[in-house]
């Protein structure tokens, strides 16, 4: 099946990436929406790197109104790319999803899409499930109500997802961060790259959010120049 990939460049997007290649699916593209500017979350310029290095194109959408500008995107995937699927890394039943599910299947069934969300199970067994197949995420962006500034730029690891655990069950938040509440990830290598990404230059920023319920005080990695090197060989 052509499936179009909804991509943050993050680590559950880049497992779903792997899972549905490994069913056999045929990834046609990567779709990343554009919420805000500057996009502080996820960093364009790497999504351009992982989009060059997996060979899949990479299409962004700006997004002002949710539903009708994703509806509007994924209309002219499936016209432009002859997408028969979406897939979302989205874990099944955690925190978010249970909101992204509910547009993606109403758009999925509305434009006849197979919708897909191969990540399910318990966060931290996902997140070891991350690690494990050789995906090299970085914290690129951390909640400071949560995370010290040391973890801004950490890699995932086997060793550094058993602190995260930690911390996540004393702070009252998900290991994964399918809440939305606590960091977002870039992934600078994987299985499937033929070349590794890495980040050069990068200013550290700040950066407020707030609403009836919640605030949170990001602090991000605003990255200037990235590049793409040759993988090493194992020791």
């Amino acid at each position: 099946m052509k499936v179009g990939v909804h991509w943050s460049g993050g680590k559950e997007c880049s497992l779903a990436y792997h899972k549905v290649i490994k069913q056999g699916h045929q990834v046609v593209c990567l779709l990343s929406f554009e919420y805000q500017r500057p996009y502080i979350f996820h960093s364009f310029p790497v999504m351009e790197l992982q989009s060059k290095t997996l060979g899949t194109p990479l299409k962004v959408a700006r997004i002002k109104k949710a539903y009708e500008d994703i509806l509007g995107a994924l209309t002219k995937l499936k016209a432009e790319q002859g997408i028969e699927g979406i897939v979302t890394g989205d874990i099944a039943g955690a925190g978010c999803a249970l909101v992204h599910s509910s547009y993606y299947e109403s758009m999925a069934k509305q434009l006849g899409l197979a919708f897909m969300m191969p990540n399910e199970g318990d966060t931290y067994d996902v997140l070891k499930e991350v690690v494990g197949i050789g995906l090299r995420p970085v914290l690129n962006c951390v909640n400071t109500n949560f995370f010290g500034e040391e973890w801004l730029g950490r890699e995932l690891n086997p060793e550094s997802i058993k602190d995260l655990k930690a911390l996540a069950d004393e702070k009252g938040i998900d290991v994964a961060s399918e809440d939305g509440q606590g960091y977002h990830s870039t992934v600078v290598e994987a299985p499937l790259f033929k070349e590794s990404i890495v980040i050069g230059k990068y200013k550290i920023k700040r950066k407020k959010e707030k609403a009836k319920n919640w605030k949170r005080n990001w602090l991000y990695m605003d990255i200037k120049e990235c590049s793409l090197q040759p993988k090493q060989e194992p020791q």
